[in-house]
Parts: C-alpha cells; structure tokens; sequence
C-alpha cells in the first residue's frame, strides 16, 4: 500500500482521532491522488489508513486507526453507523434520516440519506468517489433500500478534480417521495430538490416550534418549502406564511398544505427576503430566519457575518414586543459562539432587548465525532425580542 509520511510532531491530532491531515503536514506521499494509504509518522510507526489528494488543503482523510483499510473495516463502519441510529431511536417519528455522515460516522467525504427507504447520496471527495461503488454494495446488502440515487453536485468537489454527477445507482427513485415527520406528511424531490432532498437536519427544530406554535402566528423566513411552517401548523398555529425567491419551492409548500389538509391555514409570498425585511412590520407570534449558508468557505467569514446581522438587525427592528424569533446559520465555519455575537450585534443596532431561552444544534442523525468537531455546523438560537 502506498504511503502518506508526515512531519515531526504532526501526527499529534490524528492520533487524536481527527479525520483530516492538511496538506503542511505531510512530508512526502506516493499515493496517487484518491489512494488509500497508509498513514507513517516521522520515525516510521505506523498510525492507520486515509485516502490522500494532492491538490486539496485537507490532503488526507482518515478512513481508519491502528489498523489498515479494508473493505471488512468499510463494512464495520457503516454497520456502526447505523446501530448509532437505531441507539438513538431516530426512527421513532420519522422515516426521513441521515443514515451516514461523512466524517462524523467514519465514512469521509460520503453522505446518505433515506427518505421512506429511497436513499439519497452524495460523493464529496475524490477518496469517496472511488469507494461509491463498494458503499452502495453495502448498503444495498444491508438495508435492501427501495433505491438509490446520487446527487453528487457540491461545489466542493470541483476543488477535489472531480466533475459534478448526478443519476440512478440503484432500483428506481420516484419523481416524489412521500416522508412523514412528527405527523407531517411531506412531499420530497429526491432529484431536484436542494442538498439530498429537503432539510432533514431541521428535524428537531421543527419539532420545538411545533410545541410551542398552538393558538399563535407564525412568519418562516428562507422557508424554502415550507418544513416550519407546517409544523407549526400541525402544533395547533392558527396561521403560517412561507415566505421565499424560489416559486418552484413555494409550490412545493402549496403541495404539502393540500396534503395534510392544512390550506386553510397556510400562505405562501415569494419575495427577496432582504426586501422585505426592509418594507414590512414583523407582528406574527414567532418568526423563523434560516437562511442559506452565508459563509461557505474562511475567506466569506466577514461577508457572512454582516450577511447574518442585517438579517436579524432588520427583523429586531420591525417586529412588534414579544415576539418569539428562531433565527439559524448552517455556515460551519461560524460556531456558536460567534454567531450569538453576531445576534447581539443585531439586537444592539435594533436597540431591542432580546433574551435566549434556547440553543439547539443537528439531530442525533447528525452526531458531531467527539475528536473531530468540525462535523457540527448548524447553529440555531430562540430569543424572546421584547
């Protein structure tokens, strides 16, 4: 097997479990770019097994410690992934879930989804193109999926060498799937529609608004097609407006309210949101903002930050006293910290007081590796603006 030596005193964090080795600390490697190979200290021990590509910063990606890389170890990896699902009861009151999550279940650069036992992958990593093949197998042996179908279209993997692909792996997706979350029924494009599919990492947050939106209003901002919206109707709200740019996602949420005979209580507005959030009184009960990623890479961070206050800024302004807002950022290079700095900045400039009285992350279906943090990346905070 080829070799991946590092530098002196780099092989520190690896042996602490993170998944990624950038490329200032590899010594010399002669794996081809997408090889597995294993990983070398500088006096020669050996540590496990990543896949390596020259022309990224994260040059390497750890497939596995202590032992070396074989398709025994990809099995093992993947059946944990799936006991931690089944450990965590995910599918108690949804048959939508991510079933594995790139470096946080051990599989780097691969995501899957099932949606009512269609799954939805994505291959963000040349490392991870190459073993697609061999993961599909497993999955199919080990979950007999209806069918599969790949979405692998991230900018990302551009940075990897490697094109865009999307397409049928196995069996035959639907042009719609039918899911069910906390009593919801919701209609996904597998194909078309955005990441996998719909926004499965909102699970819980939906839920929290569901529990708490009985006899009040409620404005979802970015509402895409309309996930808040409906929960919140499903917990008793007397009305809930979707608001969002894209008409195609609009109709999807016209869709789903006709499908749980909620269209008596539900509205849609397509409109810019930065418009109207300079054009329009906020006096809904509660107010959701979760916005697309603002900051997509380091050098965005200042540029997603103010993208983030004028959101939040704007809507603190407008919105009359005592309004409950849930506002969020899927932006992993903004931590939670940062990002309740940024709400404060926003509450400052609106000059309203504003109190959180919750912070919430990912779902258990999202689980952040302990030794690699970097696999947590939704932020979202509830405040009461009086």
């Amino acid at each position: 097997m080829s070799k991946i030596i590092l530098n002196k005193g780099r092989e520190k964090s690896v042996i602490a479990g993170n998944k990624w080795i950038f490329s200032g600390a590899v010594k010399e490697s002669d794996a081809d770019d997408g090889d597995i190979a294993d990983i070398i200290t500088s006096s020669g021990d050996f540590l496990g097994s990543a896949y390596y590509n020259s022309k990224t910063q994260i040059a390497a990606r750890v497939m596995c410690l202590g032992e070396k890389f074989t398709e025994s170890v990809l099995l093992k990896n993947i059946q944990s992934a799936v006991q931690r699902r089944k450990i965590a009861r995910i599918h108690d009151d949804t048959d939508a879930f991510r079933l594995i999550f790139s470096e946080a279940d051990n599989i780097p650069g691969f995501i899957a989804d099932s949606f009512a036992s269609h799954l939805s992958i994505q291959s963000l990593t040349l490392g991870a193109d190459l073993l697609k093949n061999k993961i599909i197998s497993i999955l199919v042996d080990e979950l007999k999926p209806k069918s599969v179908y790949e979405k692998s279209d991230h900018a990302g993997r551009k940075l990897e060498g490697v094109h865009a692909h999307s397409g049928q792996l196995y069996g035959e997706t639907p042009d719609e799937v039918i899911i069910t979350e906390h009593g919801v029924k919701y209609p996904v494009n597998i194909k078309t529609g955005q990441k996998t599919g719909f926004f499965i990492d909102q699970r819980e947050n939906r839920k929290l608004i569901k529990n708490i939106s009985s006899g009040r209003t409620v404005l979802n901002l970015f509402s895409y097609t309309g996930g808040f919206s409906f929960a919140a109707i499903a917990g008793g709200a007397s009305k809930a407006v979707s608001v969002d740019i894209s008409a195609d996602a609009l109709a999807i949420a016209d869709k789903t309210a006709v499908l749980n005979g909620f269209e008596d209580k539900h509205d849609t507005i397509k409109a810019d949101i930065f418009d109207l959030i300079r054009s329009r009184d906020f006096n809904e009960d509660i107010i959701i903002i979760d916005p697309p990623a603002f900051v997509k890479s380091k050098g965005a961070i200042d540029k997603g930050c103010r993208g983030y206050k004028d959101v939040n800024m704007n809507v603190f302004k407008r919105c009359a006293p005592n309004r409950i807002v849930l506002t969020c950022s899927c932006s992993r290079f903004i931590n939670m910290d940062l990002f309740q700095k940024i709400i404060f900045g926003a509450a400052l400039d609106a000059k309203r007081n504003a109190y959180i009285i919750g912070k919430y992350s990912h779902p258990a279906d999202h689980p952040v590796n302990i030794y690699h943090p970097e696999t947590e990346y939704l932020k979202a905070i509830l405040l009461i603006v009086e």
